[in-house]
């Protein structure tokens, strides 16, 4: 599976936008987690998002949603050659201390080599990305 993922995080007006991108450079479709490529709020800590210097972990606050094993629905196709982009808004979904801070975000997930095969799971990640916010 030939993918690249990144991160690109958008603080101003007090809000936090995450937008993941994702190529798919190789001959087949692949799947990608809903959760990430199209759903507009997460359901479980899906960014390792820490605070900078230190590593601390941001707490999630959001609801964290018992899902079970993953069907075909639980994926976006993306055809070879092609890529995608999907932004959320985190905001209300990490516990940012007030003030302005600098904080590390990152992805790990997985995706499917092959849409029809759900067993063809394979890791994704992204790179951290630096950025600050400024919380009431």
């Amino acid at each position: 599976m030939n993918v690249h993922a990144s991160l690109g995080v958008d603080a101003r007006h007090d809000k936090v936008l995450v937008t993941f991108k994702v190529e798919n450079r190789g001959e087949r479709r692949v799947g990608l987690p809903r959760e990430i490529a199209s759903d507009t709020a997460p359901g479980r800590r899906l960014f390792d998002l820490r605070e900078h210097p230190g590593e601390a972990e941001v707490p999630y606050l959001g609801n964290m949603l018992k899902r079970g094993a993953p069907t075909a629905e639980d994926y976006l196709e993306l055809a070879p050659h092609s890529s995608h982009a999907h932004t959320i808004d985190i905001t209300r979904f990490y516990a940012f201390r007030p003030g302005t801070h600098t904080y590390v975000i990152r992805y790990e997930g997985a995706a499917l080599a092959d849409v029809s095969q759900l067993a063809s799971a394979t890791g994704i990640h992204t790179d951290a990305v630096m950025f600050s916010h400024t919380a009431p």
